[in-house]
């Protein structure tokens, strides 16, 4: 379930912004049983008016990661179809970046099931463009470049 790639959907408790359904993304699994998760937004954020899919601005730095909506992304993993998402989401490094335990992201959700694994060159692409983004935090920047350098090995 925690794969690197892994989209997870459940019903989540986010403290002062009370309980809702949301889409999360592993972006990292260690051995120890930590992950990071990112949260994916519906809303507006992709710091452009008409954004593309993958990286945005198309030029220049990157502010956001947008999957837009009917564009497969990867794959179902309990029916074998292809799965997009039914609206444009973005991936923002100032929104919802989390590290935590298994054990203690589970206890902030319930009813989280595995519902895409990522096409092998969406989540490099999105990997890439959070490890570019310049308000992405350092200590997930050294991750993710860790992840880019095992993927060129």
């Amino acid at each position: 379930m925690f794969d690197p790639g892994s989209i997870l959907h459940g019903y989540f408790d986010l403290g002062d912004n009370g309980k809702k359904y949301k889409f999360s993304i592993v972006l990292y699994a260690d051995a120890e049983a930590c992950i990071i998760t990112t949260f994916t937004t519906s809303q507006p954020r992709s710091s452009v008016l008409n954004p593309d899919h993958g990286k945005n601005p198309k030029e220049g730095d990157p502010m956001s990661y947008v999957f837009k909506a009917g564009i497969e992304i990867g794959t179902d993993p309990n029916t074998g179809f292809p799965f997009s998402f039914k609206k444009d989401t973005s991936v923002v490094p100032d929104y919802g970046i989390y590290n935590s335990t298994i054990e203690a992201f589970n206890n902030s959700v319930s009813n989280l099931t595995v519902v895409c694994k990522l096409h092998d060159k969406e989540y490099q692409s999105l990997i890439y463009t959070l490890y570019r983004c310049k308000s992405t935090k350092k200590k997930y920047k050294e991750i993710f470049e860790e992840i880019l350098n095992n993927i060129i090995e």
